[in-house]
């Protein structure tokens, strides 16, 4: 790991897809690769690297040989996927200000796609933006305007206002799929962008769900959500995923997380300290968590917890669990934890 973090993405991105085509085992291996496991689909809100994303997407459009698997998951989009953002810029009033609503919290479910709204002379264009180097797949660009699309057909009720539709991709899945989806507006493909493209007036269509009041509070739980995120892929996000990697191998020295991030350790300080963080409070939230997880676990002896956190001695647990948890012992919470 170095600088150059790559993007995440929401898991709830890949559920329409799951819609349409269900999982294969090879879809749940390359999911279990990156951390993944089925229980963390009661968790949508879990994170996958923006690459394996890709990964699973070709793999899915080659397993099922429909190279239209992003329409079709863009046309199956249904109320409630796209979570806190949907929910605060379905709110809005008007469609231009649920665009820019959903610009300001797109990192939730993509962290490398950017929403923009270009307003010039009579035509405004929605572009979705990559903002990093994943080569993205056509069914990607596919899924993004066909969910677009039905955003904004589901929440201000109006059709055949496309104007032009901008593809990335230089081929198209489906010409006539094209055409049916997006009511016959001009394709353009290989474009920098994708984009809808239609008239400025269609920006102040009502929304169908429009609540001053709700919106202020879906996007005040947006913002923290927002917030709570970009803390996870700061700095400080970064030195608690390498901790949970090195803790068994015993070496959660601060030296060790510099070196694998390819900085100083007074570099790493600073920032961390910019985040109002330090190595030593991550790596303590980091074991106190993992090892209420781990006591949950009867098959585990409490020795093997204190050795899985990198703890050389057991009553060197036994103390940190008891300063964690105001004085319960791990023996104790394993008893309480049992009975709930």
């Amino acid at each position: 790991m170095s600088e150059n973090h790559e993007a995440t993405i929401s898991l709830r991105w890949v559920i329409p897809f799951m819609r349409v085509t269900g999982a294969s085992p090879t879809d749940i291996q390359i999911l279990q690769r990156e951390g993944v496991t089925l229980k963390d689909f009661a968790n949508p809100d879990t994170r996958v690297r923006h690459s394996a994303m890709m990964e699973l997407l070709e793999h899915t459009v080659q397993r099922t040989g429909d190279p239209t698997l992003g329409l079709r998951a863009g046309e199956r989009f249904e109320v409630g996927d796209f979570d806190a953002l949907e929910y605060a810029a379905r709110s809005c009033a008007n469609l231009r200000e649920a665009i820019l609503c959903g610009a300001r919290y797109m990192y939730l479910m993509h962290g490398a796609q950017e929403s923009r709204l270009v307003e010039e002379g009579d035509l405004a264009a929605w572009e979705l933006r990559i903002t990093d180097e994943v080569p993205q797949l056509p069914a990607a660009n596919d899924f993004a305007l066909t969910s677009a699309v039905s955003f904004a057909r589901r929440y201000t009720g109006q059709r055949n206002v496309l104007r032009e539709v901008h593809f990335r991709h230089a081929e198209p899945t489906s010409a006539s799929e094209y055409t049916r989806i997006f009511d016959g507006a001009e394709i353009k493909l290989n474009m920098r962008h994708n984009a809808l493209v239609f008239t400025r007036e269609h920006l102040d269509a009502p929304m169908t769900h429009a609540h001053a009041g709700l919106q202020a509070a879906f996007e005040m739980h947006a913002s923290t959500m927002l917030e709570r995120l970009r803390r996870a892929d700061g700095i400080g996000g970064r030195v608690r995923q390498l901790l949970v990697e090195q803790l068994r191998a015993g070496d959660v020295s601060m030296a060790t997380v510099a070196r694998r991030l390819a900085m100083s350790v007074a570099t790493l300080r600073r920032r961390l300290g910019d985040e109002s963080t330090s190595h030593s409070e991550i790596l303590d939230d980091v074991r106190r968590e993992l090892a209420e997880k781990y006591l949950a676990d009867m098959s585990l002896a409490i020795s093997e917890v204190a050795f899985l956190l990198g703890f050389s001695h057991v009553t060197a647990f036994y103390k940190a669990f008891r300063r964690w948890s105001q004085g319960v012992t791990p023996a104790e919470f394993r008893a309480q934890s049992q009975r709930r």
